[in-house]
């Protein structure tokens, strides 16, 4: 048993494991490859998915992914962790190439005082000169990222949106904001790509970093499986009660 432990943690803590597990969770979706609007005129500069030219994102939707409580560098508070700033940073950017307006998704699932969405703006609008126009501060996890997005949304007429998270994620993401009545055009970030040239012998050493990958890929694979056996469990409807015959009378003994 113990050798069969070690193998196994030896095994998981190997990158290449992590690579091979992670491969078809990134492979999901692409970044949008996005089209001019116009070929002149004001809509010029502006840039649209080549797939849905004539019906293009109405919103970013970026969610949140993690914070960095009590940061020294930021006076002891709260910002945004180090995923989240992936995320935000690409939503930035393609909100200049598009010029479509940003909804953050993150609430305070841990009972914190301030939601992710007030950190995600603030470094938005601070730091990224972003237009950040919703922000949904009550959801816990994706599945609330998804409903109450759609929920604001809709008072916007808004029925299909850029959806950035990390390319390990879109996958669970995308299937969410889809079942929440949404047209998703996927919009991964983070991407985690295997070690080249000198460094390529690390893709085979157990490290920590190897296992936290394995670890993230296996989390991001179950809860997948879960999202996808709860929507199966309410989109089933009930079988109908089928009524019971009465018992035939016994005719009585004479």
């Amino acid at each position: 048993m113990l050798v069969f432990s070690t193998f196994a943690l030896v095994a998981l803590s190997v990158p290449l494991t992590a690579h091979w597990l992670l491969h078809d969770l990134q492979s999901y979706a692409k970044p949008p490859e996005l089209v001019p609007l116009a070929e002149r005129g004001p809509q010029a500069s502006l840039f649209a998915p080549k797939k849905d030219l004539h019906d293009p994102p109405g919103a970013i939707v970026v969610l949140g992914a993690n914070r960095y409580p009590d940061a020294p560098e930021y006076n002891f508070e709260d910002t945004v962790g180090a995923l989240g700033l992936e995320r935000i940073r690409y939503a930035a950017a393609l909100q200049r190439k598009t010029g479509v307006p940003i909804l953050v998704s993150g609430g305070a699932p841990g009972g914190e005082t301030t939601a992710e969405a007030d950190h995600m703006k603030a470094v938005l609008t601070d730091e990224f000169k972003a237009n950040v126009k919703w922000l949904e501060r009550q959801s816990r996890n994706t599945a609330e990222n998804a409903r109450f997005s759609q929920a604001m949304l809709a008072d916007a007429k808004i029925n299909h949106v850029y959806l950035v998270t990390h390319a390990w994620h879109m996958r669970r993401a995308a299937r969410a904001f889809e079942s929440a009545g949404l047209k998703v055009t996927p919009a991964p970030t983070g991407f985690i790509s295997q070690e080249r040239n000198t460094r390529l012998a690390n893709n085979y050493l157990p490290s920590a970093w190897g296992l936290y990958l394995t670890g993230l890929a296996i989390r991001e694979r179950l809860a997948f499986a879960w999202y996808d056996m709860k929507s199966e469990i309410t989109t089933t409807p009930e079988k109908p009660v089928q009524p019971t015959a009465a018992p035939a009378a016994t005719p009585a003994k004479r």
